[in-house]
């Protein structure tokens, strides 16, 4: 049994063939940079109006709660959502880049918020 998977992961490493994500990997792989990008937004809008900073402390508790629990909600909403979709989603590496690229962005995004504003 081993051997055959083996065999097998072996076979499609000699043939020189893109082994792209599973489908389920790339929706959840967009769901995260959804998610990313959404988090930095939340967290601008956040310190833009005072009434959503206060109203989001009010419902969990603390205001980084009720964003942490917001954003991983998003994350698992988008990434079912779109898991369920028939079709390819992005094809090859696009889901990994589509992460990489909203990591960037975000971190940038929040540096220039926090450093600038």
């Amino acid at each position: 049994m081993v051997t055959t998977n083996l065999n097998r992961i072996d076979r499609s490493a000699e043939s020189n063939q893109a082994v792209g994500l599973s489908h389920t990997a790339s929706a959840y792989g967009i769901g995260a940079a959804v998610a990313i990008l959404f988090n930095t937004i939340l967290a601008w809008l956040k310190d833009s109006y005072d009434s959503l900073n206060t109203a989001m402390a009010h419902t969990l508790g603390h205001h980084w709660t009720t964003h942490g629990v917001v954003v991983v909600a998003v994350f698992v909403l988008v990434g079912y959502v779109l898991s369920r979709r028939p079709g390819d989603l992005l094809s090859g590496d696009a889901p990994i880049y589509a992460l990489v690229i909203s990591v960037a962005g975000a971190g940038l995004g929040l540096l220039a918020w926090f450093a600038f504003i």
